[in-house]
């Protein structure tokens, strides 16, 4: 999906319970961390929400999918400011 900017991916850590479909469905975006909760590969320093420009991501496709397969909502995605997830 080519778009006008990049996504936007926010992962709530509180909501996160390490099911893991994320990493699952997109694992060059998404892993658990240490404690089995769902991260964002490659994050800005201290951020769980970063655009995603590096060229290892999977394609937006992927990652819609994987958030919307996050049985506890945990994962939002955006684009210039719209909600799509």
């Amino acid at each position: 999906m080519a778009g006008l900017s990049e996504l936007e991916i926010v992962i709530d850590r509180s909501a996160c319970r390490g099911v893991g479909e994320c990493v699952l469905r997109a694992g060059r975006s998404f892993a658990l961390d240490d404690d089995d909760r769902a991260k964002l590969i490659l994050p800005a320093a201290g951020s769980d929400s970063i655009p995603r420009s590096a060229a290892n991501r999977d394609d937006d496709l992927v990652v819609l999918a994987a958030a919307r397969a996050c049985p506890n909502f945990a994962i939002s995605v955006s684009r210039g400011g719209v909600r799509l997830v």
